[in-house]
This record gives structure tokens, C-alpha cells and sequence, in this order.
């Protein structure tokens, strides 16, 4: 694999203050050091395209505002902000006596620099109605939008909206090398495998006590309890369940289970037959037992889910939403009702018009769990009728599939809160703006997402998301099954570590050493 180290800060201009920062760091044999094993297969450094995610965990990037554990936001290298009152103009504070890695000071012209290429560049913001971001002086930075967009500040925390120094981009080589203003400064980095940092010695906030830290992409489950048991990894995240006894018997080891927004659902093609009919939607959510998928498969270790947002994690939960039941009777009625019959005494397969009722279950690899779910899914739609294959394959392949319209349902799993704001949970709703494409389409639901965007009064806006959630708890485009809870393992001469619930970051720089 390609290796790529730190260049030269000579070479790149960038002078003697970062030479002397790098020059100051512990030699091997006295650093300190942890390794951090995650899910997340480090293949890009440059947060713009989604390389922000590990570096931002570590310590490594820093943004204007950061996800708070109750998953709202708070100011980061933000020290104050307001909106105009036509709610399109918003003037942003950028926090004093800030510096970059390579030493140079944190203004508002290197803010607006990296914000510009971001919002140009990044899947996630270059849609958002932003016309114009400008510094107008030392610290401040002012950003224009074309309509009333509440949500702005929230997008702004996400690693895509990393504030870099103007010295990672190079005018011929484009992204060179992650400079940041964390706790942290990148070292190395393997691409696909693992990133490296080093303590940051002049960081404006609490020194770090840990002077080295590797974060290591590990995909495979049993891969990733063999680097905790070894004593290769201090922690694990996203452990499977069924390692969890065994790491808390261990002598030198521990366990954590963290709630996150992370939801597990089912996206089904409501376009075309046999899930354009509501009620064989509907069928579909009473077959399946996820307090049994919930108590058995996750052992314990998630929620049986309503809505798509967990109401112990978020205020944003519509409170008064009712689950669907499990009930094999009630969908076989419901599957009658929209003419799927059994044929004849005996006949354990449903049939419409001489068509049997024969669909494809679409998942893929990267979640080892869903595997396991959908075999369980399998088994209860076959109970009421209901022939599933399942398809398993690449996330990409998955993606292209159901963006072309091309399968029946797939079963996913995805973070609700990857933007700290109901919004971006709600677009999958939407018409035209969603990454999950279902073909559902509701002019009253399109309406009421637009109208929060524009909202700037948060009861406002959670009075049009309750209702968004109760129309779609109806409609069932997505039927949400359970709600998420991740696996730490974690060697116990690591104190003072808890998982954020959106993993927006491993808080390194507050971890002891016991």
C-alpha cells in the first residue's frame, strides 16, 4: 500500500515555527502512545473528500462548531455568531490566539478559504443555498445563502467543513497535507490501513496527556477482537456483541455499549410492484419481530425502533408516534387485502394474478450484522407468505442499484444525525434532495422539510419534523427497525475514554493512561 509521510516543511514554505514543532516531539522510545481499531478504512486524507472522519476522531482537524454528546452543537473555533433578520446573512466570530500546525495564526481568511473550497467541493454542502462566504476582517467571516437556511451551523460542524490552513493545498498538486489546528498533527498516513499523530504542544486548549496516537481502519469483526485480545489495539470500536462476555471477563480489558443515531431499515421501491401498495408495506413492518431481532441477534444490545430518531438520544423525536406491532395475522390481512392470496389448502406462498410473491432482499458486506438480520427477515415474511431471496453485495453496487430504481427493498443501516440537525435525517424523505432513493414522493412532506430549512424558531421547526415523522410512519417508505447501540472494547490502562454517540470524536486529548 502507499505510504505517505509528512513532507518536508521547508519544502512547502511553510517556515521554522513548524519545523520546531516537529523537532520538539518525543522520540518512540518516549512517546506515549495508543492505537484506536475503527470500522472507518482510512482512503483519504483531505476532508472534502471524505477524509475528515478519522482525522477529526483523533484530534487532528477542528471546525467552526462540534457535535455535543446530545447530538446539538456548540462553537469550536467559533467564539460567536447571529443572523441577519431576513435570516441570509450570518456573521460568524472566529476564536483569537488560534494556530495552524505549521504556525501560522487561525483568521478568518483561512476560514473562508477552507469553507469556500469545501462548499464548492463536498457532496453533503456543495447543494446547500450558500452564494457567498467572506472574511471581513482579521476575525470574522461573513456567509451569504440564497433563502433562509436554519440548519447552516449544524452542516458547519461536519468534517467536510474542516477548517485547514491554506498550506495543505499546493496550486499543482492540489490536497498535499492535513494541517489543522487540534490537539493532534498528522504524522503519517497508510492509505487504506492507518493515520498517525503526534501530540500538538502548542495547542490553545488542554494539552494532551497521550503524545502518540494510530488509528487503525479494521473492517473484520474477528480481526478487531484478536487486536484487543493481543494487546495490538487499547480500543475497538464497533465491536460485534457476541465478543462482548468475553472482553469483559478479561483480565485487562472492559466493554462499553454507547446509544447512537445509527437506525437499521428497510428502504423499500415504493414505485414499483409489490411495495407500491401501502398495505403490503404495511404487511411487511407487522411480519418482523425486532424485539426478537433486538433480544436474539443484537443480543440486547440495540432497541426495537419507531421512528428514525431515538427519543433517549435526541429531542427531535416525534414522542407520540405508535410502533408497529408484531403481528403475522394482521399482514397476512393486509396482504389479502391487496390481493396476495394462498392458492390453495397447503400452499405456503402468496400469489397475485398467478404471480407468486417472489422478492429480492438487497444488503451488503460492510455491516456484518446485517447479514444475520436479514436471514431473520427472510425466515418471519415466509411465515405470512412472503418468498425473500437475499442479495448481498457492495455498498456501492447497492447504492448505484437503488438510485436506478432497481430493487425491490434493501436493508440498511445508516447515522440519522451525520449532520447534528433533523434536516439531513429528513431529506431521505424528500422527493428530489435524498441519498435513499425509495420513489416516494408526498408534496405535503416536501413542503413541510422545506419550511424547516427555512424555520428559525426551534419549536417551529419541531412541530413541522413531528409531523414530517407521523406522515412517513404512515406511508412507511422506510421501515425503521432498530436503533443502534455501538461496542467499545477498551484495555484498561485507558481512563477517562467514553464514545461519542455519533463517534464525531474519540476525545484523545482527554484520555489518561492508567
Amino acid at each position: 500500500m502507499p505510504q505517505y509521510t509528512r513532507r518536508g516543511f521547508l519544502e512547502a514554505g511553510l517556515g521554522t515555527a513548524a519545523i520546531g514543532s516537529i523537532a520538539g516531539c518525543s522520540s518512540d522510545a518516549d512517546q506515549t502512545t495508543i492505537v484506536i481499531g475503527g470500522s472507518y478504512i482510512p482512503e483519504s486524507i483531505d476532508p472534502v473528500t471524505h477524509g475528515g472522519g478519522p482525522l477529526g476522531r483523533i484530534g487532528v482537524y477542528e471546525s467552526l462548531f462540534r457535535v455535543t454528546r446530545d447530538v446539538g452543537i456548540e462553537p469550536q473555533l467559533a467564539d460567536e455568531w447571529y443572523v441577519s433578520p431576513d435570516g441570509t446573512t450570518w456573521t460568524i466570530g472566529i476564536r483569537d490566539g488560534v494556530q495552524f500546525h505549521d504556525g501560522t495564526s487561525l483568521t478568518s481568511e483561512a476560514v473562508a478559504f477552507s469553507l469556500s473550497r469545501a462548499f464548492d467541493e463536498a457532496s453533503l454542502l456543495s447543494p446547500l443555498p450558500v452564494e457567498s462566504i467572506s472574511a471581513t476582517d482579521t476575525h470574522e467571516v461573513v456567509i451569504t445563502t440564497s433563502e433562509r437556511f436554519a440548519p447552516l451551523p449544524s452542516y458547519l460542524a461536519h468534517r467536510y467543513a474542516t477548517v485547514i490552513s491554506q498550506s495543505s493545498i499546493s496550486d499543482s498538486d492540489g490536497f498535499v497535507e492535513p494541517v489543522g489546528t487540534g490537539p493532534y498533527m498528522f504524522d503519517s498516513w497508510e492509505s487504506g490501513k492507518s493515520i498517525t499523530a503526534t501530540k500538538n504542544s502548542d495547542y490553545y486548549g488542554s494539552s494532551p496527556q497521550v503524545d502518540r496516537v494510530v488509528y487503525e481502519g479494521i473492517r473484520d469483526n474477528q480481526t478487531k477482537v484478536s487486536s484487543l485480545d493481543a494487546g495490538e489495539s487499547d480500543i475497538v470500536v464497533s465491536l460485534p456483541v457476541s465478543a462482548m462476555e468475553r472482553i469483559s471477563r478479561a483480565e485487562d480489558t472492559r466493554t462499553q455499549t454507547t446509544r447512537t443515531p445509527q437506525s437499521r431499515f428497510l428502504a423499500y421501491n415504493v414505485r414499483e410492484p409489490p411495495f407500491d401498495d401501502l398495505r403490503v408495506r404495511q404487511a411487511v413492518n407487522h411480519a418482523i419481530d425486532t424485539q426478537t431481532i433486538a433480544r436474539t441477534i443484537l443480543e440486547g444490545v440495540g432497541d426495537p425502533a419507531i421512528g428514525p430518531f431515538s427519543p433517549e438520544l435526541t429531542g427531535w423525536a416525534n414522542d407520540e408516534l405508535e410502533p408497529y406491532e408484531y403481528s403475522p395475522d394482521r399482514a397476512r390481512s393486509l396482504l389479502a387485502e391487496a390481493g396476495w392470496t394462498l392458492e390453495a389448502d397447503g400452499d405456503e406462498l402468496r400469489h397475485r394474478d398467478g404471480t407468486p410473491f417472489d422478492v429480492v432482499l438487497r444488503t451488503y458486506t460492510r455491516r456484518p450484522e446485517l447479514r444475520i438480520i436479514a436471514t431473520a427477515i427472510q425466515n418471519q415474511l415466509r411465515a405470512v407468505g412472503i418468498n425473500v431471496e437475499i442479495n448481498i453485495t457492495e455498498w456501492s453496487a447497492l447504492s448505484e442499484d437503488m438510485q436506478a430504481g432497481e430493487t425491490d427493498f434493501s436493508l440498511l443501516s445508516f447515522n440519522f444525525f451525520w449532520v447534528p440537525d433533523p434536516d439531513r435525517a429528513m431529506s431521505f424523505y424528500h422527493s428530489e434532495d435524498t441519498q435513499i432513493y425509495t420513489g416516494y414522493e408526498d408534496s405535503e412532506v416536501d413542503d413541510l422539510i422545506e419550511r424547516g430549512r427555512r424555520t428559525t424558531d426551534d419549536d417551529e421547526r419541531k412541530r413541522i419534523y413531528d409531523r414530517v415523522q407521523e406522515i412517513v410512519h404512515d406511508d412507511t417508505p422506510l421501515g425503521i427497525l432498530t436503533y443502534s447501540e455501538t461496542v467499545t472494547g477498551i484495555r484498561n490502562r485507558i481512563e477517562d475514554f467514553t464514545l461519542h454517540p455519533t463517534m464525531y470524536s474519540h476525545g484523545v486529548q482527554n484520555i489518561r493512561l492508567h
